[in-house]
């Protein structure tokens, strides 16, 4: 049996990870972005509007009048003063230590050359990365009981699907074809139980969601949208049946066009060939493939049990306040 910590949108308050798993008991934890990976350099690395969302999204949001205007000292001054760039520089150090085993996709909101340090130097006891690099096994007895895999950052239907991984910078992240096709050919059993976490939701972008299901998870796990509960939802429990797979019929011209040109990897063509492979009529995965939607860690949880081979949900949230 495996009882596992489902948390997203930390935004470097990492010491409430420790503080849950504890709480919960968890054997392990699943986190879905915005994980807070920013060390002490991460102050040179933000734009201006990072700086400011930092204050912004932060509990002295009302001590301080941030607007569009304030000068990027005056921010680095704030962020500074109250420690906004978050725990992570403390467990890099291995001054503080996480609890419990963490398996992380990171966000739109994060620190690129950090990641990339990390990605290069594992230094942090007790945390995995998500990425196309890195597919995880969990096994009872030897038998392999479900897979784990993911992959972080924005999802933006543009060309910058075509850039190269890491890509972003200026604290944001976002996910390119080759890494999905790089993650597809780590799958060796598709349709066996597994879990794949994005940062994303897949229920705001339909070319994503269409990818995904070529991959069949039984579970997918999201963050990003900070809903005040956790959000748990299959495609045919909100649209009818024809709404559902016209809604995964997007353009995906722009794609076709570098496709023809030659000018994908071979990873990112078969991101694409997995793209524009016909809907199935019957049994299509999608049906069968549940959401889970997290909300910000300050609002809520969940608890994914896996048992007899059964997965179940419990969801716990702070709730709406008036």
């Amino acid at each position: 049996m495996y009882k596992i910590l489902l948390i997203s949108d930390t935004h470097g308050n990492l010491d409430a990870i420790n503080e849950k798993a504890i709480q919960t008991k968890a054997d392990f934890v699943i986190h879905a972005g915005d994980f807070g990976f920013y060390d002490e350099t991460s102050i040179y690395h933000l734009s201006q509007r990072e700086l400011r969302l930092l204050v912004t999204h932060s509990p002295f949001r009302e001590k301080y009048n941030v607007t569009k205007l304030t000068e990027r000292e005056k921010l680095i001054d704030i962020i500074y003063n109250h420690q906004l760039l978050g725990d992570f520089p403390d467990y890099i150090t291995q001054k503080k230590q996480f609890v419990a085993p963490i398996y992380a996709v990171w966000g739109n909101h994060e620190d690129v050359q950090v990641l990339k340090n990390i990605r290069k130097n594992p230094c942090v006891n007790n945390l995995h990365l998500l990425d196309e690099e890195h597919f995880y096994k969990f096994h009872t007895n030897d038998e392999l009981e479900f897979t784990l895999y993911g992959l972080g950052g924005n999802f933006l239907a543009s060309k910058k699907l075509f850039d190269k991984p890491i890509a972003g910078g200026c604290g944001k992240v976002w996910s390119t074809l080759h890494q999905f096709g790089t993650l597809y050919k780590q799958i060796e059993h598709k349709g066996s139980p597994s879990i794949f976490v994005s940062h994303v939701s897949p229920g705001k972008e339909a070319l994503l969601t269409r990818l995904i299901t070529s991959f069949m998870p039984n579970l997918w796990i999201s963050g990003h949208m900070g809903a005040p509960f956790t959000c748990v939802w299959n495609q045919f429990t909100i649209r009818e049946m024809n709404e559902a797979l016209d809604w995964l019929q997007v353009d995906i011209d722009f794609i076709e066009t570098q496709y023809k040109l030659g000018l994908l990897s071979e990873e990112a063509a078969m991101a694409y060939e997995l793209i524009k492979q016909p809907i199935p009529k019957k049994d299509y995965w999608f049906k069968k493939m549940w959401n889970i939607n997290l909300p910000d860690i300050k609002d809520g949880y969940a608890i994914l049990n896996f048992d007899n081979k059964r997965f179940s949900l419990e969801t716990y949230s702070r709730g709406m306040q008036f």
